[in-house]
This record gives structure tokens, sequence and C-alpha cells, in this order.
């Protein structure tokens, strides 16, 4: 069941609802690996998924965006229900739970918050993402890929349905698309890409 099918059936009720449901909480996977590459715990991670899915069934009635792939897309409006769950939480985290300044705080400090750790982490990564902390040359593609889907929903899946060896006129139905249009769509996804992973590249050196 993809997404469009979901909401669809969510608002019919009955049988179909409770499917959608199940196919609802297969798709919070790709949220829960979200967050957790963003640093937060995986309780944390779990609370957030479940509040996520309440809110897309909550608000599924609702919904008047489409199908297919765009930024009216159903997959778009899950992901960005997704980030601002995780964006209030922080939010809320930092307003009630106020630290000292990065230079002052250390990673080792059993007092820091999983919010404060995450958001000290990802400012020390900003600053030098290659030091001592540095990932591994697959964990950091990794990340990159997480980070490009969060932030490129439908241009993400079609760049899956392409490594998963579907062909360009199968992803040119599913999206919408001609096939010229399909592959043009699918080279400039992967060009919208690589400034998420080109930093790995030092990584990549033997």
């Amino acid at each position: 069941m993809n997404e469009e099918e979901m909401i669809i059936s969510i608002k019919s009720g009955g049988r179909q609802q409770e499917l959608a449901l199940v196919a609802l909480y297969r798709k919070a996977a790709e949220f829960r690996r979200h967050y957790q590459h963003k640093g937060l715990s995986h309780q944390l991670s779990e609370d957030l998924v479940q509040e996520t899915i309440l809110k897309i069934f909550k608000s599924a009635s609702s919904f008047t965006g489409s199908g297919g792939f765009g930024d009216g897309s159903v997959n778009s409006w899950m992901w960005t229900i997704a980030k601002n769950v995780m964006n209030d939480h922080l939010r809320a985290m930092f307003d009630s739970h106020r630290v000292k300044k990065y230079d002052e705080v250390s990673l080792d400090d059993d007092q820091m918050s999983d919010v404060s750790r995450f958001e000290l982490e990802a400012e020390l990564a900003k600053k030098n993402p290659h030091g001592s902390n540095a990932q591994s040359a697959r964990d950091c593609v990794s990340k990159g890929i997480e980070e490009f889907a969060a932030e490129h929903p439908d241009r993400a899946k079609a760049l899956e349905m392409q490594l998963d060896g579907e062909d360009i006129a199968s992803i040119a139905r599913r999206i919408g698309r001609s096939v010229a249009a399909s592959k043009e769509f699918l080279s400039q996804c992967k060009k919208k890409l690589s400034p998420y992973i080109e930093h790995c590249r030092p990584l990549l050196q033997p």
C-alpha cells in the first residue's frame, strides 16, 4: 500500500482503515531512522514515531494534496509532519532545559539531556566533520542519504526505485511522468543528492 492509498483507506474507515494503519507503521520506520540519525535516543525516537503516526492518522481527513511526486504529495506531507514533530519536541526541550554554552559542556557530561547532546554534537560536527569522531565512509554516506530523504522525500524515493533495479518505464508510470521526463528527473535527483554526501569523499580514500 503506497502513501496515497494509505490516506484513502484511512478516510474509508473499517477494515481498510485498519490495513492503512498497519502500512503506516511500516512507513514510520523511515521516520525512526531519521530521528536516530539526528542523534535522538531509541526511546525518544519511538515516542516521536508514535506521535507522528497519530498526527498523520488524525489529519488524514483534511489532506488536500495529491498522490505521486511533488511538494504537495502525500509522501512530502507525511515527512513534513514527522519533521515538525521532532522540531517541536526539540524546541520544547530546550525551552525547559537550558544548558551551558557549547564550549563549557563536556560530551561526557551524564547530566546532559539527549536533546542537548544532539545539538552540541551537531554543532561540533559542522565545525569539524572529519575530526576524532569521524564516521566510517558507509555511515557517512548513509547519514547523508537520510538527510537528503528528509529534505527531498519524493526525490529520494525515486532514486530508491532505481537502486532497487526498477526500470525507467516502471518508475515513469509510478511518478506520473514520461520516460524522457523521468530520466531527466532522476538525473536532477542525483545532482541534488551530491551535496549531502560530497563531504564523505575523503573517507573513501585508501
